[in-house]
């Protein structure tokens, strides 16, 4: 639909393009967007560097077909803490996991665990832990939740079996809990289960059914 709309979300993607555009991507309440800041017409507003994981109210102009344009910012907040670089790879991981999920039927139910997990990666002292009860939960709300009915200990196409990402009873118990009870339920089982493990397996899991994650050979390298 053409003309001007109002949205508010968190900038998940930003890449410099070679005539001088700048390419944004925002995940909102309403589903995944991209956006363009045209070169020579900077948005009007307090916009600051429109920087990763900033939480911005935001208009944009459509006309045609083709990207709608930044017209206007204002910058409603910014996680302080994602700065340091593992922190900042985590919660990378997690904005690509749930932009590439987050359609306008599945956003409404991804975008508060979103949130809740930058919080978490940003200031947890193991922000391994939010990460992964944030990113199996993510999985869960765009539909793509692993079957646990199984007896195995291993993680393979969505189902426990007896071979794939080996999670032992630990990482099983604690992956049920993230997947079935409310959040404060279900961390206590996350301290002693094994977090890379369960991440581990959240990225086979997720690829497996979206494709390649830019963000996880460096995730990967840091296990």
């Amino acid at each position: 639909m053409e003309g001007y709309h109002l949205e508010e979300g968190i900038v998940v993607g930003r890449k410099a393009l070679p005539q001088g555009d700048l390419l944004l991507r925002f995940l909102t309440p309403g589903g995944s967007l991209e956006a363009m800041v045209r070169k020579g017409l900077r948005p009007t507003g307090r916009s600051g560097r429109l920087s990763l994981f900033h939480h911005v109210r935001f208009q944009l102009y459509r006309k045609g077909e083709g990207l709608p344009t930044l017209t206007q910012a204002e910058l409603m907040g910014r996680l302080h803490g994602l700065e340091e670089p593992r922190r900042f790879l985590l919660a990378s991981f997690l904005a690509e996991l749930a932009y590439r999920l987050a359609s306008p039927e599945a956003a409404p139910r991804i975008y508060p665990v979103f949130i809740s997990g930058l919080r978490g990666i940003a200031k947890h002292p193991r922000p391994l832990l939010p990460l992964v009860w944030a990113g199996w939960r993510v999985v869960k709300a765009g539909g793509l939740g692993p079957n646990l009915l199984g007896p195995g200990l291993y993680l393979k196409t969505g189902r426990l079996q007896d071979e794939g990402i080996y999670l032992g009873e630990r990482g099983v118990e604690a992956l049920r809990a993230i997947l079935h009870l409310p959040g404060s339920e279900a961390l206590p089982y996350l301290e002693e289960a094994p977090l890379e493990r369960l991440l581990l397996a959240l990225k086979h899991h997720a690829e497996e059914a979206l494709g390649p994650l830019k963000a996880t050979p460096a995730l990967t390298a840091e296990l």
